[in-house]
């Protein structure tokens, strides 16, 4: 008889692991917010905040979810809502996809890194990818820039994203997309930088593809990872979508997978993954624009978008789409939150926001079981724009490797008259506790084997 296992395991060990906490508070849109209570399964609005974007954003808060700062790229926010010291003039723009996001020095609970991408008018100077250095003791615990705008690339796409490399080091990846030299010209190269406990290393790994000739790939759209580390999703609007893989060992991407998409509103925008990294999700619209008229491009008849979903463990991945929402829409991001849900941004155009949020409840689910409610979270008196603030995708993982078998997940199937070694991570001074069904074991090492007997306690 074969039995599925679900084992938990708990290591009480002295290095930081990022939580879901530090995703606790958004500030996003016009000046809208709100704040996710997992103790009370909860989400409050907020109408405190300062922040007034057309896209970008980002947020971060502490071990205990209270709010540290936010910025729209260009301005950084203290808990207090009042300018930080030092905080203005960051390269970013409230006007690119992802203008920013943030991410805490390993090891230090003191620093931050705010990687900032700026927007791509052609009529406007560029200034690439850049970060700046927060330090939250200063200026009696409101935090301070000590150091601003270090260039990384003269010339970046509007997209950025980040992913825990290991939990033993701490360390992050950084994900930006430019030209293969970072300079303006079309744009095939992601970049990854390591960020580690001596801070941000300039010495990205490189990893280049060619896309179908074009006047230009579009700057415009959202790069995610997924959270378990081994995916990468771009969009590129005009230039369409594609899937990669990424080894989060070594920071390559490879294998890429174009991934078109049919009907009138088939530019992709905002991108997110479940929680299990298993199903992808697509925010779609039509990109209606009229130079001529620029009344008509504020008319929201004129706009179209859905919602798309992607079975990622489908042997067909394109032709596993699920449409689930269509309707009079401008564009918006997606992002999961420390709940398990993802929030969709809506707008009515470029400039008209709308007081909701939209959610997909069951993120992990296929089709219609992931139940997406459209004007999920009322905000009024405030308004979502285009964009939700980004953070590093391994707070939502949930998939651990905790049987040390080179696979992500919490299942192991096994039959009645097998043994079977699990293994976690040895790390000098760690102290490990082992539980089965709730029950404390008596073991203490970094191992423990598992039974017959043990085995068949499981139904």
């Amino acid at each position: 008889m074969k039995k599925n296992i679900l084992l938990a395991l708990f290591l009480l060990i002295g290095f930081n692991i990022y939580a879901q906490s530090e995703a606790s508070t958004w500030y996003f849109g016009y000046n809208s917010g709100i704040k996710f209570d997992l103790a009370s399964n909860s989400i409050t609005t907020l109408t405190d905040g300062n922040l007034n974007t057309f896209e970008g954003c980002a947020t971060i808060s502490d071990e205990f979810g209270d709010l540290l700062f936010y910025t729209d790229g260009t301005t950084v926010w203290n808990r207090n809502h009042d300018i930080m010291s030092n905080g203005s003039g960051l390269f970013g723009d409230p006007s690119s996809t992802q203008s920013a996001i943030i991410v805490p020095k390993p090891n230090d609970e003191n620093i931050f890194f705010i990687f900032t991408v700026d927007d791509h008018n052609n009529n406007e100077s560029h200034f690439g990818l850049n970060y700046s250095e927060v330090d939250i003791t200063l200026d009696g615990g409101l935090g301070e820039v000590t150091t601003k705008n270090v260039n990384l690339l003269n010339d970046c796409s509007e997209k950025i994203t980040a992913v825990l490399k290991d939990c033993i080091t701490n360390s992050i990846w950084v994900i930006a997309y430019a030209s293969i030299d970072g300079n303006p010209g079309d744009l095939d190269t992601f970049y990854a930088y390591e960020v580690d406990s001596a801070g941000v290393q300039n010495k990205p790994i490189k990893s280049t593809f060619k896309l179908p000739s074009s006047i230009f790939i579009d700057y415009r759209g959202y790069l995610k990872l997924s959270p378990d580390g081994t995916k990468v999703a771009i969009s590129h609007v005009s230039n369409g979508m594609y899937l990669y893989d990424f080894d989060v060992a070594t920071g390559i991407v490879s294998n890429q997978l174009p991934i078109p998409i049919t009907g009138f509103a088939n530019k992709a925008y905002g991108l997110e993954f479940s929680p299990n990294s298993e199903l992808l999700y697509v925010s779609t619209y039509n990109d209606f624009s009229d130079n001529s008229n620029p009344q008509a491009s504020e008319d929201p008849s004129n706009h179209e978008s859905k919602l798309i979903q992607y079975n990622l463990l489908a042997t067909d991945i394109v032709n596993s789409a699920i449409t689930l929402d269509d309707r009079r829409l401008f564009r918006g991001g997606l992002q999961l939150a420390p709940n398990g849900k993802i929030y969709r941004a809506l707008s009515a155009t470029y400039r008209q926001g709308l007081p909701y949020l939209g959610v997909i409840n069951n993120p992990n689910e296929l089709g219609p079981a992931s139940n997406y409610q459209h004007n999920a979270v009322n905000l009024s008196p405030n308004l979502s724009s285009q964009g939700l603030p980004p953070f590093i995708q391994s707070f939502f993982n949930t998939k651990i490797d905790i049987i040390k078998n080179s696979k992500s997940t919490i299942n192991l199937d096994l039959c009645e008259n097998d043994t079977y070694t699990l293994a976690a991570d040895d790390i000098a001074g760690a102290t490990y506790t082992w539980s089965m069904d709730g029950l404390p074991l008596a073991e203490t090492s970094a191992s423990y084997l598992l039974m017959p007997a043990d085995i068949m306690k499981f139904t």
